[in-house]
């Protein structure tokens, strides 16, 4: 066999003859040792390969593969008899789109720390689903990281070379990106590199030209006291994930009527809504407070209101923003197919579900609380305005028995 694995010198073979050495319970699952050094396993932040193990007649899906004891290990759900030939079929969809991710990475980090010089690469995982990068001592900013997807992407679309290399750790180029201690835990380094733009010491697998990547996205940033993370897909992920986001927008349009090139003061505007809800709780519970909903029934002032588009939060806080001191009960309700209730009683002869309980479960919502407060919610909520209609004439029934 080569001195190298395969999947470092060429990661496209995905079929080989294999030996099953041993075989260990663990836990539910197998742990199956191969002979053959064929299938990459889970390290340096990368995911490892998945795919089929065939013995005879059966075939039995490798879940992960791993280092154990120093060797490479197979995780898979059935029994298998060691010492025997088998076949190995690698999951090709999920190393090429591992591949992609990788390299994506490669590329984003490098354009990054041309940004920020003093970038360094924290926590790093890549898998066959999308990448995270963490970007220690940095906050990157939103203008930066969209620029540096743009400039991923024109190297995707040059279809630059990459290049692997096994150089001498001592014999090292000083521009090669390597974590640190990695020289000297290691003779012989493999030093991946993508034209003139990146360098890096690395052990996992890598698409031969960037073109193959298609097409890169960022898709979250978390600013965190360490830095930036960074999630990203490729590919065809990435090109789904897009296509989701716009299709999402266009179907939204025929709702909420604007032009595509308005999205972002739509956006601009539901920031301000959402930073202005304080305000409209307090102005609301004002109204209320000031008696204007309220109705006296038998002897107990009673207040309700419906809110469409308050959260069950939202609820919360407007309850416990209001204090009546007097003989009284508040009902507040929030429509939609999930609606939520809130009941509150002040001074009363009964708890507040003596008063609520039953119609909410009689109309098929369910809820409890304390002495004083009931929070319930309605899970099937088909007519809101019907329902919220039934629950106050039962508060009503009740509060003047």
């Amino acid at each position: 066999m080569d001195r190298y694995p395969p999947y470092w010198t060429d990661p496209t073979e995905g079929s080989f003859d294999v030996f099953i050495e041993d075989v260990k319970m663990d836990g539910e699952k197998y742990q199956v040792i191969l002979r053959e050094d064929v299938i990459r396993p889970a390290g340096g932040g990368q995911a490892g390969d998945r795919g089929i193990l065939r013995v005879k007649d059966r075939a039995v899906s490798i879940e992960d593969t791993i280092i154990e004891s120093g060797r490479t290990t197979l995780i898979v759900e059935s029994q298998l008899s060691k010492e025997s030939e088998a076949s190995l079929e690698i999951d090709m969809a999920w190393r090429r789109a591992m591949m992609r991710n990788h390299t994506s990475e490669h590329l984003f980090v490098s354009i990054m720390k041309k940004r920020y010089p003093d970038l360094e690469v924290g926590d790093l995982w890549i898998d066959g689903e999308h990448g995270t990068v963490e970007l220690l001592n940095i906050q990157a900013s939103f203008e930066n990281i969209f620029a540096a997807e743009s400039e991923v992407q024109a190297f995707i679309d040059s279809s630059v070379v990459v290049k692997t290399e096994f150089v001498e750790a001592d014999k090292i180029d000083p521009v090669t990106r390597a974590r640190e201690g990695v020289t000297s835990k290691h003779d012989v380094l493999r030093v991946v590199r993508v034209g003139d733009l990146d360098s890096s010491a690395c052990s996992g697998i890598h698409v031969g030209s960037t073109d193959q990547i298609d097409f890169f996205k960022v898709i979250d940033v978390k600013h965190e006291d360490a830095g930036t993370r960074i999630e990203f897909v490729s590919g065809e992920r990435a090109i789904r994930e897009t296509k989701e986001v716009y299709n999402s927008v266009l179907q939204r349009k025929s709702t909420y009527p604007f032009e595509m090139e308005q999205v972002g003061a739509v956006l601009d505007g539901a920031k301000t809504a959402t930073d202005d809800r304080p305000k409209l709780i307090e102005r609301i519970g004002k109204l209320i407070s000031s008696g204007v909903s309220a109705e006296r029934v038998g002897d107990v002032l009673f207040r309700h209101e419906y809110l469409p588009g308050f959260t069950s939060k939202d609820l919360k806080n407007l309850a416990n923003s209001l204090a009546f001191e007097e003989n009284s009960v508040l009902f507040l309700f929030s429509p939609g197919q999930k609606a939520q209730v809130i009941f509150r009683t002040y001074s009363t002869a009964h708890d507040a579900a003596y008063y609520i309980s039953e119609a909410v479960k009689k109309y098929g919502g369910r809820g409890g609380g304390s002495k004083e407060n009931f929070t319930g919610g309605f899970t099937d909520a088909a007519d809101s305005d019907e329902l919220y209609k039934m629950l106050v004439s039962a508060v009503k029934e009740t509060l003047n028995q």
